[in-house]
């Protein structure tokens, strides 16, 4: 090449460079080589300056076509787009029964289906451009279905969120000034249709289901009634078990009271009867008594036939008598009386401890009854407050879901802020930004045409030395 061939003539002539102590200590091929470097790079430099500057025409040329051709096409050929644009302003949902870490699941999933739907801003901001209401807007503009489809109208839209608010801007690109407004109203009043719709929609889904659960567990309800009468209607109900554990607690009680006064009484008599055996044992089972004969009158009679002796006599005569010792006849009848009362006593307790014994089984059979029928009726009760809660749960939350179903959440929710009104100036093309970037591409063609050029004649020259050589 020319270029090259240039390089290694100038490679040849040494310039004289004055060396200073540091360059001495490196070695002498490599300042050599080092040298080389940089006058190549100079060299190189240089030449790519020299090929540009030479080739100003070309570059200048080809930007001023490629300037010339973007104007032509921004100008005469690309139909300008006008932009219509409507603002929304956006209330998001987000029902406050989605705590379940505060309630139950089967509470939450209940104010789920009774509530509205959660929508926030993304959701709200993701259905604008949902099929079925691009559809709707074609049908009610009368759109031609061979230029607008879903697909072509969904690309000329732009939906966008505004940061830090509840604004969403819906924007619309049409040659049609006119048509890009009707468009951008048509699909925000359609938007707010089909909102308010599909919370419909899903609202009367879940009154349907409510109402279904709420038939079930009426049913449940007057079950859990039924059997809670039939088991109150059985004879020897649990009141009248317990009424009847009562009275057997007060007659066991009774028993143990007489048992204990018995016990009292048993040990008063036997010490009475100890203290009478003792006693008699130290009296004498008959006495010798000494008087006169006129104290008794029998003897008197007969002393005063025998003797012929008047009172006087008589008196002085004296006789012993024995007699039964009273006090000895009195403790025997006494211990006899102990004894009877003894054996009294001890059939008495052993009466009442059998009553006892009979008693504490009945008391035993007839709490295990009640223990029995009492979880029963325990079970009954617990499954007819389940049912009065479910039922009145159901009740609240499906006329709740009455109520939400009339609201209409697309119009309470959503509001039209600015509707689109019709654009006065396109938005595109921006004539000047693509003939500055025209511009900018003219020059790199301009500078690769030029270098591809500049490459095309060396080589042919090189070719060409080669075959003279």
């Amino acid at each position: 090449m020319m270029l090259n061939n240039k390089v290694i003539v100038k490679k040849r002539q040494t310039p004289c460079i004055k060396t200073n102590s540091a360059e001495s200590m490196i070695g002498g091929k490599e300042l050599e080589q080092i040298r080389q470097e940089v006058y190549e790079e100079e060299i190189n430099l240089r030449e790519l300056i020299e090929v540009l500057l030479r080739g100003k025409k070309i570059i200048a040329g080809i930007t001023i076509l490629a300037v010339l051709v973007a104007g032509i096409f921004s100008f005469f050929i690309i139909a300008p787009k006008y932009e219509a644009t409507t603002t929304l302003m956006v209330s998001a949902i987000t029902p406050n029964n989605l705590n379940v870490e505060e309630e139950n699941a089967f509470k939450a999933l209940l104010d789920s289906l009774s509530s509205y739907p959660r929508l926030t801003m993304e959701t709200y901001r993701a259905q604008v451009k949902n099929p079925h209401i691009l559809k709707q807007v074609i049908d009610e503009l009368k759109l031609d279905p061979e230029k607008y489809t879903i697909r072509s109208l969904s690309e000329s839209i732009e939906v966008e969120a505004v940061r830090d608010t509840n604004l969403i801007q819906i924007k619309v690109r049409n040659t049609d000034p006119a048509l890009a407004a009707q468009i951008a109203n048509s699909l925000t009043q359609k938007f707010v249709d089909f909102i308010s719709d599909k919370t419909k929609e899903q609202i009367e889904k879940s009154a349907w289901f409510l109402k279904e659960r709420l038939d079930e567990e009426k049913q449940n309800l007057e079950r859990a009634t039924q059997e809670l009468k039939a088991f109150l209607a059985q004879p020897r109900g649990v009141n009248e078990l317990q009424q009847e554990i009562n009275s057997k607690i007060d007659q066991l009680t009774q028993f143990k009271t007489q048992l204990v006064n018995l016990e009292v009484d048993e040990q008063e008599t036997r010490a009475s009867l100890a203290k009478a055996r003792a006693e008699l044992e130290n009296q004498p089972r008959t006495l010798i008594t000494t008087k006169s004969i006129t104290d008794d009158p029998l003897m008197q009679g007969i002393a005063q036939e025998k003797t012929n002796l008047n009172i006087t006599d008589l008196s002085n005569l004296k006789m012993e008598s024995e007699q039964i010792n009273p006090v000895y006849i009195d403790l025997q009848q006494s211990i006899t009386s102990y004894n009877i009362k003894l054996s009294r006593i001890t059939a008495q307790k052993r009466a009442i401890q059998q009553k006892i014994t009979e008693t504490q089984k009945q008391l035993e059979t007839l709490q295990a009854e009640l223990a029995e029928k009492q979880i029963t009726y325990e079970q009954l009760q617990r499954k007819l407050s389940m049912a009065k809660d479910n039922y009145n749960i159901f009740l609240q939350k499906y006329q709740e879901s009455r109520i939400t179903q009339s609201a209409k959440i697309g119009e309470t929710n959503i509001m039209i802020v600015s509707p689109a009104i019709i654009p006065e100036n396109p938005v595109s093309p921006n004539k000047k930004l693509n003939m500055a970037i025209a511009g900018v591409l003219g020059i790199m063609v301009g500078v690769f045409t030029v270098f591809f050029i500049e490459f095309w004649k060396n080589t042919d020259i090189e070719a060409k030395t080669t075959r003279t050589v």
